[in-house]
């Protein structure tokens, strides 16, 4: 019976018998009294009862509360997320035309010899891209994971690659090194999006070289403990100074020592979206012109397939 009235009902069965039992017997011996005699100990104990019972109807009473204050949140959130998704989506489509007539405006006037021009170009560019890449974000948080066994080393390999080739397309260059464990085993593959994951651990190398310079180096550690797989990169590079670092998983956020520096404030909460996705974890270790270290941690299982749904770039 899964009806509240059915339930009402139900619970009142007790008291219609008592009183039906009342009526019947008042009628059937109209003189006989009944005296009941108790002890202190007997009135202890029917008080206690009575108490009891009182205090287990006020805690189901809170419980069934409390899961109605639950579910309000829940679909308050799920209905913010919903607004946010719609808004991203607007500002992006609001933004693409103008955008577009802006830098094509300019590509016709010609940028070469004008700066002023160029940094038009340039943040037109930047401010699409940007817009993008925030849906691209927020529609993280709901994508369906294709999730396959993963192996981290080549996920890594890859991404070291790609970043390298990009640094030597700009006449640039870091030293990464790579420690993956073989013995006495090699780290398990962890079940997951093998492109989510991808991007993730792209982000977190490509925020390490974005932040350090020619000669630093950066480092790619990884390890199992207690059925998790945990994977840390850590660089030599400008670090976070100690008042940011609460702030680096948040949209957009950026250190203080970072205005120089060319980013939009995305890698490291997309970072998070994805691995928090995963069931997983992230942390971050970091000293203003030392280095930093971002690690994340990933069961070797997936808890469920159908899981539905961040630091930034310093």
């Amino acid at each position: 019976m899964k009806s509240p009235v059915g339930w009402l009902l139900l619970s009142a069965v007790p008291l219609v018998i008592g009183t039906v039992a009342a009526i019947v017997l008042r009628l059937a011996y109209p003189d006989v009294l009944v005296r009941f005699i108790t002890t202190p100990a007997g009135l202890a104990l029917g008080v206690g009862a009575a108490i009891t019972g009182i205090a287990v109807i006020w805690v189901v009473a809170a419980r069934r509360s409390a899961q109605r204050r639950y579910a309000l949140l829940v679909s308050g959130a799920e209905q913010a997320r919903i607004e946010h998704q719609e808004f991203l989506a607007r500002l992006d489509h609001e933004l693409k035309n103008p955008l577009t007539a802006i830098r094509a405006a300019l590509a016709a006037h010609g940028t070469e010899g004008s700066p002023h021009l160029e940094i038009a170009d340039s943040q037109a560019q930047r401010l699409g891209s940007l817009v993008g890449d925030l849906r691209k974000l927020s529609g993280l948080q709901s994508q369906e994971l294709e999730c396959e066994p993963v192996d981290l080393g080549e996920v890594v390999g890859e991404a070291t690659e790609a970043v390298n080739t990009s640094l030597r397309q700009r006449g640039s260059s870091r030293e990464f090194t790579v420690d993956f464990p073989t013995v006495p085993w090699r780290v398990p593959p962890i079940e997951g999006d093998s492109d989510l994951l991808y991007l993730a651990v792209f982000n977190l190398l490509a925020n390490a070289a974005k932040f350090t310079g020619e000669g630093d180096c950066v480092e790619v550690r990884a390890g199992e403990v207690h059925g998790r797989v945990w994977l840390e990169v850590a660089d030599t590079g400008i670090g976070i100074p100690a008042e940011d670092l609460p702030h680096v998983w948040s949209e957009l956020a950026r250190g203080s020592n970072a205005r120089g520096i060319s980013g939009s404030g995305l890698g490291l909460p997309l970072v998070k979206v994805v691995i928090e996705r995963h069931g997983g974890r992230v942390s971050v270790r970091s000293r203003e012109g030392e280095g930093t270290a971002v690690r994340i941690e990933l069961p070797v299982k997936h808890p469920t397939l159908e899981l539905h749904g961040a630091g930034v770039p310093r």
